[in-house]
């Protein structure tokens, strides 16, 4: 049966989880492109994240380089709470040990500035066993949790690990460095287990609340995702801006994948926490900062540059202008570009640029040759037969590698490789230009997607995007809404496999008291709540066992030859069925 190989697409733990990967023979030592291989500014960057505890002020300590995100304590009358939580409760125990050397007050309340598994994914640590502690949340940062098991987590597995250098080496010209906004993601280097505590107090936009007797507000603050919400302490004047500012240029656009980011609307989040006129600013990412006017002057060009990159964007392509052309086009102006805080240790200014444009005008840059564009392969055929065939092609990449021109090599590398699939040398000289632009980028997400991109394609390292999930994942992966794992399925059939069927499948999970329809015609399937009135072939089955095995810690066959699930009509039907799907 070809099941497992359709389950274990289905899940990836959010982009916390390291993809799968199997390393082979390390490549012959590659040629070192530049001594050092790391930029300076890159290399000092690392020291924002030097392992400590902040006092910021009275009651305010904040945990720095720990995990990829910060851990914010406050310590109220007789107990404290803590702003996001890490990404593992192995990261959260440790910043526990750190916190109870500056109080013994117990830990009884948790804030979530926002969805991401680096905030969330601790708390646990933070707790003793079999204690509760309210979990204060905007109202959809459930659903964004709950979204690790979405239609595009396998992709989004294998674009993460590239991003946050999972796979580099620890010494060496190539070596990993850190993550832009902290030293590394907990569950990638080193692992880590996850534990997860669901919000239990939610909000729509402002909510003012007393905890541990501390006045708090929190603010729902759209910007790096749709859910974030800044915590202002009125009478302490700190404001925790989650992971709306922080040093270095935002993250307009990730390159992993995600939804548009509102980038105006980012701005305008950030003119709420200027209203507030902070003594201190106490980012999830970075360093905290005290001083009322030092925190003006950086929550200003912060704001402003978000602006400056949104409306230029826009002016350009009401001027015509296409992608490209902006991203040649647009930079920030000095007073801005030389701004600490604005430095491309993470996002960048032409990556905002793309998606400021794909974002209001889609993918199409107007250019109608672009319409329709010649297939890959055409492309690859005519570069080549410009050039005088494919050795020639290839050469051409060489030369343009050793002249220091590294992004037009790696485009002409990529159409050697498309036309000798099966030759190693194309590959090998892409490596060489991908590991070139990776030496040189000061962001650690282009440098480490550049480097292991560069390992993939000599034999490094393989990724892959089947994980598998141990004892340790079980009861996140049971938490998550039954309706999440089936809401994969309709982009995982292969309509060659399903052909001209019409079938209607029936699922009924008997503890929960759920229904699904999934209807397969046409070459798709049509996922309904509820259950068929009269389907071809139905399941009932416990909601856990589904679970169990969509991540493949359950035969399907097994659970049905043993009465674990049952199966209402054709059996091999049934099995047939789960074979379209991968």
């Amino acid at each position: 049966m070809k099941f497992r190989s359709f389950t274990r697409g289905l899940l990836l733990a959010g982009c916390a989880l390291a993809v799968g990967c199997d390393r082979t023979a390390p490549p012959t030592e590659p040629e070192l492109l530049v001594e050092g291989a790391v930029p300076a500014p890159l290399e000092a960057h690392t020291g924002e994240f030097e392992r400590r505890v902040y006092e910021v002020t009275e009651g305010i300590y904040a945990a720095v380089g720990f995990g990829l995100a910060n851990s914010i304590l406050v310590e109220g009358d007789d107990c404290a709470f803590v702003v996001d939580v890490q990404g593992s409760v192995e990261s959260a125990r440790e910043v526990r040990a750190e916190f109870e050397k500056v109080t013994p007050k117990p830990i009884e309340a948790f804030i979530y500035t926002h969805n991401h598994a680096d905030h969330v994914f601790g708390g646990p640590g933070f707790i003793d066993a079999g204690q509760e502690v309210d979990v204060y949340a905007h109202d959809t940062t459930e659903f964004y949790i709950d979204r690790m098991v979405n239609r595009i987590r396998p992709i989004i597995g294998t674009r993460s690990a590239r991003m946050f250098g999972n796979h580099l080496p620890k010494e060496g010209p190539d070596r990993f460095v850190n993550a832009g906004i902290g030293p590394a993601l907990e569950i990638g280097h080193g692992g880590g287990t996850l534990g997860l505590l669901r919000p239990t107090k939610t909000f729509e936009d402002d909510l003012a609340v007393e905890i541990c007797g501390v006045a708090v507000e929190l603010v729902h603050a759209p910007g790096e995702t749709n859910d974030q919400l800044f915590v202002w302490l009125p009478e302490k004047r700190v404001l925790m801006p989650g992971d709306n500012v922080y040093r270095a240029f935002p993250n307009l656009y990730t390159i992993r994948g995600t939804l548009y980011r509102d980038v105006l609307g980012w701005a305008h989040s950030i003119d709420r926490m200027r209203d507030r006129k902070p003594e201190f600013l106490v980012p999830s990412h970075t360093r905290p900062i005290t001083g009322e006017e030092r925190i003006e002057s950086i929550l200003l060009a912060y704001r402003d540059a978000i602006q400056y990159v949104h409306d230029q964007t826009i002016r350009g392509m009401n001027r015509g202008r296409t992608p490209d052309e902006l991203v040649a086009e647009i930079e920030l102006p000095p007073q801005l570009r030389d701004h600490p805080y604005l430095q491309e240790f993470y996002g960048t200014v032409a990556w905002s640029v793309r998606s400021v444009f794909t974002g209001y005008l889609g993918w199409f840059n107007g250019d109608t040759a672009t319409l329709d564009p010649a297939s890959p392969g055409e492309r690859a055929e005519g570069y080549a037969a410009l050039a005088g065939g494919s050795d020639a092609l290839l050469a051409a990449a060489g030369e343009a590698v050793d002249e220091g021109r590294y992004a037009w090599a790696a485009e002409l590398a990529t159409h050697a490789t498309r036309l000798r699939p099966d030759d190693r040398e194309p590959r090998l000289v892409k490596a060489r230009a991908l590991r070139a632009l990776g030496q040189r980028s000061t962001s650690p997400n282009a440098r480490n997607y550049y480097l292991t991109q560069a390992l993939e394609l000599e034999g490094g390292v393989e990724l892959s995007p089947d994980v598998a999930v141990g004892e340790d994942l079980m009861h996140l992966v049971q938490s998550i809404p039954i309706e999440n794992f089936l809401a994969a399925m309709p982009v995982n059939l292969d309509p060659e496999k399903a052909g001209d069927a019409d079938l209607v499948v029936g699922f009924d999970f008997t503890d929960v008291h759920e229904g699904y329809s999934l209807h397969v015609r046409n070459g798709v399937a049509d996922l309904q709540v509820g259950f068929p009135d009269a389907p071809d072939v139905a399941l009932r089955l416990p909601s856990g066992l589904w679970r169990e095995i969509v991540v493949g810690a359950r035969n399907p066959a097994v659970a049905i030859a043993t009465g674990d699930a049952e199966v209402e009509g054709s059996t091999l039907q049934f099995v047939q069925f789960l074979g379209w799907f991968r």
